[in-house]
């Protein structure tokens, strides 16, 4: 069997959606012919935890542990700021203080690619040393952060392997880039970097259709489609529909994804329908924004929406698999028409009805379509809201909500992780 090298900054007992694309490539790589190898980092600031993800891995790859130093750790102390808070370092960030305005720009124009890049240094060292006794026949570099894709780039002029760079998401191009003041030099150095993954990589991977043309109209050539997906293995525990007429949303809620249509329009039915008022139910699962849980406050809903808190991966699953309805909110950025939220694709895997929020024509409002998963309508449109939610509850009072699992079987992990070896496969014969 081959062997290939996976870098992810994000590994058990990271918790969120970023480490789910190594953990299932390590899982079914090696069921497809390939062994893993991961590289990750010893010591990192993650903004929390989740210890029952690598119980997935029955055995275990061989993992290469490189110890990073994070700028993070300076800013919790001089802002006083919990380890949870570490990962809202630019959300909304106009109301922060001075400080953290200045931490924010010395984050984007100092600490490039991002703030991981100290890492970059001693992980070369590491797989330097350990490939000369242990060669390997590919790797794949799996980011954000970019400096996991930095490292990729380095390692490929070195010892030109095969080499995949993942991109989960944009680089110079994510919504969120454009908050940190990047200065002209700054961004100089940024696109110079990318440039150096686009020149290098065998082979670049986005998530989304709409990122990939993005990628392509700056300087990217060799790009596939390789969306995330979601491990039926981990809905095998079956669990039993809520009697209520649930709504959950699960992952960090900024205000960039308030839905406060959505609420206004569930304030109006519960006034207007009794019945509804009684059995609707808004489990928020995730760290959630004060401006949304004031608005909850001031209409009134606190009867109706339920602020869960950050939970782990196995708790967040039943949640999705008992609710009636999945919620999904786009960011209301320019660059929306790509992100395809990981989160749909847990959804997926809970054989659940999803409403989404956010533009017509992205990405995911198609793959909602296609896949027949539910519907996605505006943020704004009151009227197609309040006509979705009383459709569904007369269904859910009715024949109950389903939809067709088959449809679906194509964004499992298994056949993700069979794209990325017909890839490796190409790429390391030519």
């Amino acid at each position: 069997m081959k062997r290939v090298l996976i870098i992810s900054y994000y590994w058990p007992p990271a918790g969120g959606i970023s480490v789910i694309r190594p953990l299932k490539l390590a899982k079914y790589l090696k069921i497809q012919g390939w062994i893993p190898i991961i590289c990750t980092a010893k010591n990192p600031h993650y903004p929390f935890e989740d210890n029952t993800s690598i119980n997935i891995i029955e055995e275990g790859p061989e993992v290469l542990k490189v110890p990073i130093f994070e700028p993070y750790g300076i800013y919790k102390v001089l802002t006083s700021q919990n380890k949870s808070a570490l990962a809202d370092v630019i959300q909304n960030a106009p109301k922060h203080s001075l400080l953290h305005q200045i931490s924010v720009w010395i984050r984007g124009n100092f600490f490039i690619p991002d703030a991981r890049c100290f890492w970059i240094v001693p992980v070369i060292k590491k797989i330097s040393a350990y490939i000369s006794e242990n060669p390997v026949d590919a790797i794949i570099t799996t980011g954000p952060p970019h400096s996991v894709n930095r490292i990729g780039a380095l390692l490929k002029k070195k010892f030109n392997l095969p080499w995949i760079a993942d991109f989960q998401d944009p680089w110079t191009q994510v919504d969120y880039y454009k908050h940190f003041k990047i200065t002209s030099w700054a961004h100089a150095r940024h696109r110079k970097m990318e440039n150096e993954v686009f020149a290098n990589a065998d082979l670049i991977t986005i998530v989304s259709d709409s990122w990939k043309v993005d990628l392509q109209q700056i300087g990217a050539k060799k790009v596939e489609v390789i969306p995330l997906g979601f491990d039926p293995d981990d809905f095998k525990s079956s669990s039993i529909l809520d009697q209520f007429f649930s709504m959950t949303h699960l992952g960090l809620l900024g205000e960039d994804r308030n839905p406060e249509t959505l609420l206004y329009v569930i304030k109006a039915i519960c006034e207007e329908n009794s019945d509804f008022a009684n059995y609707f139910r808004l489990n928020l699962v995730g760290k959630v924004n004060s401006k949304l849980s004031d608005l909850v406050a001031s209409l009134n809903l606190k009867s109706n929406v339920f602020f869960i808190g950050q939970v782990s991966r196995k708790l967040a699953l039943q949640y999705m698999q008992k609710s009636q309805l999945l919620l999904l909110l786009l960011n209301k950025a320019e660059n929306v028409s790509g992100r395809i939220p990981g989160k749909i694709f847990e959804y997926m895997g809970a054989k659940r009805p999803v409403i989404s929020l956010g533009p017509v024509g992205t990405d995911v409002s198609i793959i909602i379509s296609k896949s027949r998963l539910g519907q996605n309508i505006p943020y704004d449109n009151f009227e197609l809201l309040k006509e979705y939610m009383l459709e569904s509850f007369a269904l859910f009072r009715s024949s109950g909500l389903h939809v067709d699992d088959q449809l679906l079987k194509s964004y499992s992990h298994e056949e993700v992780s069979a794209t990325f070896v017909y890839h490796l496969n190409q790429i390391s014969t030519s």
